[in-house]
């Protein structure tokens, strides 16, 4: 069985400035949020995992229609769980008025994920090209495709 560890990107400015803001005001509140952000992401034959400290939220592969490269995400607001602070989780609306389940460190070079009966999820892996492939080669390919 193949299992691909994808550590996320380092936070970006808003991140960074939030995360700050927050723990400098000392709300107490802030560590329940950081125990929800996404920590790292794992493809394997069943799906994405997205992994946080406490939990892990997943999408199964049968759900998965494909995966791409985003390079300019215009965000609009947070709808549920937290924007910003220690990064993004949860259901957002974007700026073009569509919804996106994200789970990220930072809104620039992102991957989508297409599903099926849901709106796209958006994560930021370090390495968003190696992660594409991995996903396009261990949940997405075609049997008939394969050589061996």
């Amino acid at each position: 069985m193949t299992r691909s560890k994808f550590k996320v990107t380092p936070f970006d400015r808003t991140g960074k400035l939030t995360t700050t803001l927050y723990l400098f005001t000392g709300m107490w509140w802030a560590v329940l949020l950081f125990l929800f952000a996404p920590r790292d992401y794992l493809v394997s034959p069943e799906g994405i995992t997205i992994r946080a400290l406490v939990t892990s939220y997943v999408i199964p592969k049968c759900k998965i229609k494909r995966v791409e490269i985003v390079e300019d995400v215009k965000p609009g607001v947070g709808l549920t769980w937290l924007a910003g602070f220690c990064g993004y989780a949860g259901l957002f609306a974007m700026a073009d008025g569509s919804t996106a389940k994200v789970y990220a460190t930072r809104l620039d070079r992102m991957v989508r994920i297409l599903t099926t009966g849901g709106g796209p999820y958006l994560l930021s892996p370090a390495e968003p090209e190696a992660f594409v492939e991995e996903v396009n080669r261990v949940i997405l390919a075609q049997p008939e495709l394969r050589e061996g």
